[in-house]
């Protein structure tokens, strides 16, 4: 766990460092992330901490706000409101406090304490490479909206990690029944990495890059994989409409 949590906070770190050395001008450049500009995106991230930290210390209260097929909606819309007139380092310290309290607060849970995640109950240890998934992909919608290149590190092995563990929510959401996928990947430095049963009929080899973007819902039209699969699934896998967390 507090593996996981240095490689959060350094994900989080590497984006503020770089969103402040962006000028104010071009904080209201559209991202290809549903059009969101990057005052949007730090603004969204900042108040899905604060969703968070409700979760973890009010057993999550404030979904109560969220209900229904377009809680989500509600949320973001409130979330880019709120960040809307604020200046970029605003927006930032914002950002900053959240997270912290966020931080501080997992550092004390069990990986295998449960909380309340919208709609789902997943334990402490998911809720904190998912947070890490997020921070990585908004950073790379960030970086690109500048047309600056996101080099990859070893801690996207978390992000790989999110994207096995979120494999048959995933698969729920396409419609589709699930079945074992065993996931072997080669990320920076050469690193190896695998999830899954080591007998699983269905399996999905490659770059850790590629499998990431693909399960953070960040690939572009043009984007062609280098992954090779086993099995009926795995091929059906990554096919599907993922969601862009």
């Amino acid at each position: 766990m507090q593996d996981i949590l240095s490689n959060l906070v350094a994900e989080q770190q590497l984006l503020d460092q770089y969103l402040q050395s962006i000028p104010v001008r071009n904080w209201n450049t559209k991202t290809t992330f549903k059009n969101w500009d990057i005052t949007a995106h730090v603004s969204y991230l900042s108040a899905m901490e604060d969703l968070g930290y409700n979760a973890l210390k009010k057993k999550g209260s404030d979904f109560n706000k969220y209900k229904g097929p377009k809680g989500l909606e509600k949320f973001e819309k409130e979330a880019i409101a709120k960040g809307k007139d604020m200046r970029p380092q605003d927006v930032i310290e914002w950002w900053r406090i959240s997270r912290a309290s966020v931080i501080e607060t997992l550092a004390k849970c069990s990986p295998g304490k449960k909380l309340t995640w919208w709609k789902n109950e997943i334990d402490c240890r998911t809720f904190a490479v998912t947070k890490l998934a997020e921070t990585w992909a908004h950073s790379l919608d960030v970086y690109e909206s500048m047309n600056k290149d996101y080099e990859d590190t070893v801690r996207i092995e978390h992000v790989a990690l999110y994207g096995w563990l979120n494999a048959e929510h995933a698969t729920k959401l396409n419609k589709s029944k699930f079945e074992d996928l065993r996931i072997e990947l080669i990320g920076p430095e050469y690193k190896a990495w695998q999830f899954g049963d080591i007998n699983a009929e269905n399996s999905i080899k490659g770059s850790a890059s590629d499998w990431c973007r693909v399960v953070t819902g960040r690939t572009s039209k043009g984007f062609k994989p280098t992954l090779s699969t086993e099995g009926v699934f795995a091929p059906k896998f990554l096919k599907f409409n993922q969601v862009k967390i």
